[in-house]
């Protein structure tokens, strides 16, 4: 009897083990997350600067994905005032589109809490500019600043309206905003743009227009309350505030 209770323990054991190890392969093999917090150990991934990386096959020039991304550095560092995220962001410029398959993305920002909040920027070579590297650099930095609680009161709105703060492409101008909403009368209720499902909702143009808005929103803030003005709904923010309470306060 207990040779059998013993042996259904270690079965029991057995199995167990076998689901975290099917568990861990499905999430570092199969999830976008998972995926890039392995590039450091991934062959398939080359490190030519601390914290970047590109996939051994890239064939754009090594000099020119250094320069944008300082170019990028720079201009985040310009906006908060001093560069916190880079010890804990991960930048990955990959040319490889199974690969990019693997990584989830080809120009945005995914944040890992385990063992340690960490943030992977991952860029394709078509959207490899210095205003989508600054964007997600913004991402990155807004987030290092921001507790884990705190990240999740701001709305997405928030979230991509500080990032656009350093994009300066031509879609998402102060003269765009003019000319697509007809000189605001014609704009996303900020309500409407709160959650990710609502912001990244429908098509690219019902996307784009709600970046547009959500620049456009943010500007007319940081125009009033300037760098310490974010400082300060940052540090509000980290100590429990609302969101609405401190940024309307």
């Amino acid at each position: 009897m207990k040779k059998s209770r013993i042996k259904v323990l270690i079965c029991t054991v057995s199995v167990f083990l076998l689901l975290i190890v099917i568990a861990a392969v499905y999430f570092f093999q199969f999830n976008a997350v998972g995926y890039r917090m392995t590039v450091p150990y991934r062959s398939a991934f080359e490190e030519i600067d601390d914290n970047i990386y590109i996939n051994r096959s890239f064939s754009g020039s090594i000099e020119e994905v250094n320069m944008l991304i300082d170019n990028a550095k720079e201009r985040v560092k310009g906006f908060f005032g001093d560069l916190c995220c880079l010890e804990d962001t991960v930048i990955i410029i990959c040319d490889d589109d199974f690969l990019l398959s693997k990584l989830g993305g080809d120009h945005d920002t995914r944040t890992s809490y385990f063992p340690v909040k960490k943030h992977y920027i991952s860029v394709s070579d078509e959207y490899f500019n210095v205003d989508i590297l600054a964007h997600e650099l913004t991402h990155a930095e807004l987030h290092t600043r921001l507790s884990v609680s705190a990240q999740k009161k701001i709305p997405t709105w928030f979230d991509e309206g500080i990032a656009l703060q350093n994009d300066y492409r031509e879609q998402y101008s102060f003269e765009t905003w003019i000319e697509q909403t007809d000189n605001g009368s014609h704009t996303v209720a900020l309500e409407d743009m709160d959650e990710a499902s609502e912001f990244y909702a429908g098509t690219v143009e019902n996307r784009r227009f709600r970046y547009l808005n959500a620049k456009h929103e943010v500007s007319k803030w940081l125009e009033t309350h300037k760098r310490q003005g974010l400082m300060e709904l940052i540090d509000k923010l980290n100590n429990g505030e609302a969101f609405l309470n401190v940024y309307n306060g």
